[in-house]
């Protein structure tokens, strides 16, 4: 955003003019109306119940209690647009324009005795944009970045005369993090410690980022909003420049802002009228389209990756092996097996082979300077030749991402387990599992978050705590001839595992389980199949040494009807414990789920193990509702 710039003020008006416009702002309860409350993004406080600014910047109010108290901002703000010129420093007419357009409005100002200011450097900021619509962006989940990896929420402001939405204004809200990572990255997000910020970036910045180096597919959503609204919000924004924000992941993130900040547009919507504990991306897109008449249109925007793979599923094997050499320099454009093909296939295998050269620099595994010249060959090549048929379009996803399950899911469970009848309740806040329903969520990825399970054993007359997972990612991004990625996994949490109780039988014993695994992944159709390499670490008070150490090996594949209505998962694994608590375990099984609507599901699972050289067999039927 460009700096503000002082405006030429006029004569003071008089105190008694401000006095009027007081009490009739008082009369009108002007500080408790939406809008006022919007632009000062109060909100009542869970805890003390009383309201408060989301704002941590002292300097943006002018009052001193004007976080905690919007009437006594709102006074001190129309004080403030009587004030003289300043010296230095710019006229709170010009910077705070959508007060100041906002309370006009509402007061109805008298031009001779308030006169309104001109503000140069405000004009100019908005004509950069000419704006005409917003459309909400989505990029899907980036597992490699835990501060995207359930998604992310941006704001796009496109203008009228521009037919090219890349040529467009983003609108990002983002922690900066100064590039920490590891624990004290996470504890500080969980904890509010980063500052956030708003910020304005050209659009194909943006895209470049998301769709091209992270390779998440982009969805947009072009809402409906009236010119007037459109100019209140860049008004607003232009307030927040260099405004600081406590960046939370779960709460106040970049959707909940985003929200906050379309509030402004369209105050009194309830966005965020139950205030979330945790807000997720896709959630909050949930909310945007669930809002009568706001959505014109949704666009999907495949990332590099997808069009990529797309285009090479056109061409049969031998031509996606023959562009691959071409695009990793085994074979020059001249190269016979390429001459010899007709025009239309030697075209569709040049510019298959340029698109893989190309994705590589973007990927970085090979630098600009050593691939210039046989990307130019390339080209030169296909310039030659016939040109290809287009590609047809990459088939738009049948199911949004906000038309997928929701990511709250509470489960009631019943089975045999170590030889007992239970019964069991779960309930997980986020986000997704491989098992749950697939429409709208990335293919090969999972995250669970807090998946907190109570179970009951009758028998027993006993209730334990049987597992907090507090963190499960799962990445298995599919291998082909063209993209070849690693598959990984991470878990770490409170579980339950079994233990030789000292009489020949074993019990139940707590401990903390901290899981990580590579491996490979392919997919065809609907069918996925995996294998990974695995470690597995516990510590526990009642094992021996109070820990078991061990690497392992796991495998299996997951299957479902075209519907998604039912999924399979058929899977085998073993765990070598070499330190502490030592011996072999060993397990196989099959997960099975039935879709009933967006809502609910019926999962059945049996499984096999065997551990300290017995065999038991454990069943259990589990009803989920995501809600």
């Amino acid at each position: 955003m460009s700096p503000r710039t002082a405006a030429v003020a006029p004569e003071p008006a008089s105190a008694a003019y401000l006095g009027a416009l007081v009490a009739e702002a008082r009369r009108a309860r002007l500080a408790n109306a939406p809008a006022w409350r919007a632009l000062l993004h109060f909100r009542t406080q869970r805890l003390s119940r009383q309201p408060a600014s989301l704002i941590d910047e002292p300097s943006f109010f002018l009052s001193s209690d004007g976080d905690r108290d919007p009437a006594a901002e709102l006074e001190a703000t129309l004080s403030a647009f009587f004030a003289a010129e300043p010296a230095d420093a710019v006229h709170p007419q010009c910077r705070y324009p959508a007060r100041y357009h906002w309370l006009r409005e509402q007061l109805g100002f008298d031009p001779e005795r308030l006169p309104e200011l001109r503000c140069p450097a405000l004009v100019r900021w908005r004509e950069n944009f000419r704006a005409s619509r917003l459309t909400l962006v989505f990029p899907e989940a980036y597992l490699n970045n835990p501060a995207s990896a359930f998604g992310h929420t941006l704001l796009r402001i496109d203008a009228g005369d521009v037919a090219e939405d890349l040529l467009a204004y983003g609108v990002n809200f983002a922690a900066h993090t100064d590039g920490e990572g590891g624990v004290g990255y996470a504890v500080k997000g969980i904890f509010g410690r980063y500052p956030g910020y708003f910020s304005v970036a050209p659009y194909y910045d943006l895209v470049k980022r998301y769709g091209d180096w992270e390779n998440r597919d982009i969805w947009e959503y072009e809402l409906d909003f009236e010119p007037h609204e459109i100019d209140q919000i860049l008004r607003h924004l232009y307030e927040l420049d260099g405004v600081r924000f406590d960046y939370f992941f779960f709460d106040e993130n970049c959707s909940y802002e985003l929200l906050d900040l379309l509030e402004v547009g369209r105050p009194g919507t309830g966005l965020l009228s139950r205030d979330p504990v945790w807000l997720i991306p896709v959630d909050s897109v949930r909310r945007v389209t669930r809002q009568a008449g706001w959505v014109r249109r949704v666009r999907y925007r495949p990332s590099s990756a997808t069009r990529l793979r797309h285009r090479a599923s056109e061409l049969p094997g031998a031509q996606q092996q023959l562009a691959l050499a071409l695009a990793r320099g085994d074979l020059a454009p001249d190269a016979s097996e390429l001459t010899a093909l007709p025009d239309p296939q030697r075209g569709a295998v040049l510019t298959l082979a340029y698109d893989a050269l190309r994705y590589r620099m973007m990927r970085r595994d090979e630098t600009a300077d050593a691939t210039r010249g046989r990307a130019l060959a390339l080209l030169a090549a296909r310039s030659r030749a016939a040109p290809p048929r287009d590609a047809p379009e990459v088939p738009v996803p049948v199911v949004r991402p906000e038309q997928g399950h929701a990511t709250r899911r509470a489960a009631l469970e019943t089975g045999v387990w170590n030889r007992e009848p239970y019964l069991e309740f779960r309930l997980r806040p986020a986000f997704h599992q491989l098992m749950d329903p697939q429409g709208g969520y990335t293919r090969g990825a999972q995250i669970q978050f807090l998946d907190v399970a109570v179970r009951v054993l009758p028998r027993r007359h006993r209730v334990r705590l049987q597992e907090i997972r507090v963190l499960d990612i799962v990445s298995q991004s599919p291998r082909d001839r063209v993209l070849r990625p690693l598959s990984w996994r991470l878990a770490t949490g409170l579980g339950t595992r079994l233990i030789p109780d000292g009489e020949g039988d074993l019990e139940a014993a707590s401990v903390w389980r901290n899981e990580a695994g590579v491996g490979l992944s392919y997919a065809r159709g609907s069918w996925s199949g995996y294998a990974f390499a695995d470690g597995l670490l516990e510590f526990g008070p009642e094992l021996a040494g109070s820990v078991a150490v061990g690497p392992g090996a796991s495998l299996g594949g997951y299957c479902g009807d075209e519907r998604d209505f039912w999924r399979g998962h058929l899977f085998a694994g073993l765990t070598r414990f070499v330190a502490g608590e030592t011996g072999l375990v060993m397990r196989g099984g099959l997960e099975q789920r039935l879709r009933f609507g967006h809502r609910m599901s019926v999962s059945l699972s049996t499984q096999w193990e065997r551990r300290f050289h017995e065999d038991r067999v454990e069943g259990a039927l589990r009803w989920n509702l995501y809600f």
